[in-house]
């Protein structure tokens, strides 16, 4: 039976990613194909984990994945921040306000 669940939890894992990177060749703008990362950064390593657990219960390999699991999901959105910044200040050429962005945006009051 565990190894049954070990397989389900690898092969959703699994599915998760193979999705992810579909969704990523297949977007056009570069931070739309980082909402397709999100769920290979934050489900795919938590199945990847449970699967270890469900396999070896309280063991190095399993604190390790757990870890690693908690390392990824904790990065992620810095590093999904700083691309998304990176692709806006290389599409505008610096950071500058884009003309679409304006409209329906008063000016301050002083």
């Amino acid at each position: 039976m565990r190894e049954v669940i070990v397989a389900v939890l690898l092969g959703l894992g699994v599915a998760t990613v193979a999705l992810s990177c579909a969704g990523v060749l297949l977007m056009r703008d570069a931070l739309d194909r980082l909402h397709f990362t999100a769920p290979a950064s934050t489900l795919a390593p938590v199945l990847f984990a449970a699967a270890v657990l469900v396999e070896e219960p309280l063991s190095a390999a399993s604190l390790k994945s757990v870890l690693v699991a908690l390392i990824v999901i904790v990065t992620t959105p810095v590093l999904t921040h700083a691309t998304a910044r990176a692709a806006r200040v290389r599409a505008c050429d610096g950071w500058k306000v884009l003309p679409d962005e304006l409209e329906g945006v008063e000016e301050p009051r002083r």
